[in-house]
């Protein structure tokens, strides 16, 4: 059965909130994934924005969700082990599903 916590509270930005941590990314959940749905709750009351800490992404590039909005997030040639969200304006709720390990 897929992980997920797709519902979590995201705390307003500038900091950044874990929301996906493997184990060996120094988190709880498991070995990591090939595959996640990212997701911005349809109720949230601001967008949220997104980025991938391992394997990393440029520190200046992020991504943004808007309320109801979803991505798939692929490992191809590695597991997923660190992903994190903030509030854009505000808090937000948002989350992550893991969709194949």
């Amino acid at each position: 059965m897929a992980r997920r916590d797709n519902r979590q509270a995201i705390p307003i930005g500038p900091a950044w909130a874990d929301v996906f941590r493997s184990l060996d990314a120094g988190g709880t959940d498991g070995p990591g994934a090939r595959e996640l749905l990212l997701t911005c709750a349809a109720d949230s009351a601001v967008p949220l924005e997104y980025r991938v800490e391992a394997p990393k992404d440029p520190s200046d590039e992020q991504a943004e969700l808007k309320p109801g909005e979803a991505v798939r997030l692929v490992g191809d040639s590695q597991h997923i082990r660190h992903v994190q969200m903030r509030g854009v304006g505000g808090a937000a709720t948002g989350g992550v599903e893991e969709i194949r390990f």
